[in-house]
């Protein structure tokens, strides 16, 4: 720990609108370690050096060490006190239970000896009052008999997104590796220096007043405040995450676990294909979204209509109310989905590769009712899969910029937009980690057997995550409520492509 606290400088970093939203969420993934050669003995991802390494790394996002504040505007920041740091929890342990125990359950981290769901949700401080939000979470358990280790590492989200969480974990990683090299070999070298931007200045450089790059899907946003939302706003970010969570706290969740092989998913994307319009490429990831827009409505639907307040009014008196013209059925709802989008890409500021804050932002797409009634057939999911295809490419620096600038213009725009995650039913959030290095995280005892987002704090969130290089494919995780999940699972359509299938 003295590597980092003996060299970190005092600095305040201002955050923006695209940190304010993650402000009461987290990044949670855990990466499993099998050791397949027991007799290693503490050869085996040694604690010492992934300790060391840990704090060496955090010389270079000393961010993980700030507290986040608020001003009297409700401006959000972090404020990196080298004389009170607020240090991320980090801990070592050993577990009783054997590795195989987890591999069984479908790494069911539910099954741990210590429970981690008070910090893979949102991150709360300790206590019922005062006390930081704490920037990290770090959790090494190692199973029985030294038969594999777990990594488990939850970021809160304002530090970072997706993208800078792969870019800590593989420094934190390819330090532990060097440290691990005979410093006496030739073949010793010296560690590659990295550039990780933490600087937000960058979004000043692309801010924007103007509106005309923003759709209607996200100026809805400047019409939902309320009282609950200014306040909201107007508390601390603690009571603020204490509240969330106990929104959260409120929600069922089911997670589940999905395998699609690459070659299903292929032979899906061309059927699809071939009711594209001249000139319209889709990708597979437009395609898994469109399925599971289709999938998951159909769920939705279903699960509210078994629900007993639904189901308190008889269907008789339902009807009468209707033809005496005193009530009137609801429009059949359609779908709102959320596509993030890594604007690092789209930006043409010389930091937007190294940048480190967070860079992605979502575009939403509505799905009719009478789009998402027709089945997931080839010719539908063509004309939704189009949909997205023409929505992205108007995901550029002028979109980054303005949607940055009305995050802020109000103070509690981006309270709105997370109580409406929270709370929300017709919405479907994917966050797509696919092409994110998480399988590049070697301690020096090769890479993961799996790598699994935790559950997310709220429902209606699908991740897709990067393909196992043991098995390829594509791994897609739910998070919803269990009567939604139950309705997905049975959707034979669905359950048709996948391979393989595990729940907690």
């Amino acid at each position: 720990m003295d590597a980092f606290t003996s060299t970190v400088d005092s600095q305040t970093i201002w955050l923006n609108g695209f940190d304010y939203t993650g402000s009461i969420m987290s990044i949670p993934i855990c990466y499993w370690y099998e050791n397949k050669d027991k007799d290693a003995g503490k050869g085996f991802m040694p604690a010492e050096i992934l300790e060391r390494a840990f704090y060496m790394a955090m010389k270079e996002f000393p961010i993980l060490a700030g507290t986040l504040k608020s001003n009297a505007s409700s401006r959000l920041y972090v404020e990196i006190d080298k004389n009170n740091l607020n240090m991320p929890v980090y801990t070592d342990s050993i577990s009783e239970l054997d590795y195989s125990t987890l591999y069984k359950s479908g790494y069911n981290i539910r099954k741990l000896p210590i429970d981690l769901s008070g910090e893979y949700g949102v991150p709360v401080p300790s206590g019922l009052v005062g006390g930081s939000i704490k920037p990290a979470h770090i959790r090494i358990i190692r199973f029985k008999d030294n038969s594999g280790v777990l990594v488990y590492a939850s970021i809160a989200h304002y530090i970072t997104d997706g993208y800078g969480y792969t870019q800590f974990m593989n420094r934190w990683s390819e330090i532990s590796r060097w440290l691990q090299q005979d410093s006496q070999s030739s073949n010793s070298a010296l560690l590659p220096v990295r550039r990780y931007v933490h600087d937000r200045s960058i979004h000043d450089n692309i801010s924007s007043s103007s509106t005309d790059a923003l759709d209607s899907f996200v100026l809805g946003v400047k019409s939902g405040g309320n009282l609950v939302t200014r306040w909201l706003a107007w508390v601390s970010p603690e009571t603020r995450a204490r509240v969330f969570k106990a929104i959260s706290d409120t929600i069922s969740h089911k997670c589940s676990f999905f395998h699609v092989s690459s070659e299903t998913m292929e032979a899906l994307r061309a059927r699809v294909q071939a009711y594209a319009p001249e000139g319209a490429r889709y990708s597979i990831n437009g395609v898994i979204a469109s399925y599971l827009a289709v999938v998951v409505a159909q769920a939705k639907e279903k699960a509210n209509a078994d629900r007993w307040w639904n189901k308190s009014i008889p269907m008789a008196v339902r009807k009468k109310l209707e033809n005496s013209g005193l009530s009137k059925p609801a429009p059949p709802p359609g779908l709102a989905v959320l596509i993030p989008v890594n604007m690092r890409t789209r930006i043409s500021h010389p930091d937007a590769k190294d940048y480190m804050g967070v860079m992605v932002s979502g575009k939403g797409i509505l799905f009719t009712h009478e789009h998402l009634q027709q089945g997931p057939t080839d010719k539908a999911l063509s004309e939704m899969a189009l949909k997205i295809h023409e929505a992205l490419p108007s995901m550029n620096e002028r979109f980054a910029g303005q949607v940055g600038n009305l995050i802020t213009s109000e103070p509690d725009i981006f309270t709105r937009q997370v109580l409406h995650m929270a709370t929300g039913s017709q919405k479907l959030i994917f966050s797509n980690q696919s092409r994110f290095a998480h399988y590049s995280v070697d301690f020096g005892a090769g890479i993961p057997s799996m790598v699994r987002h935790a559950p997310h704090a709220f429902n209606d969130v699908v991740y897709i995550m990067p393909a196992n290089p043991k098995t390829g494919g594509y791994e897609i995780e739910f998070n919803f409520a269990p009567d939604v999940e139950a309705n997905i699972t049975s959707n034979n359509d669905w359950m048709k492509l996948v391979d393989t299938y595990d729940s907690y």
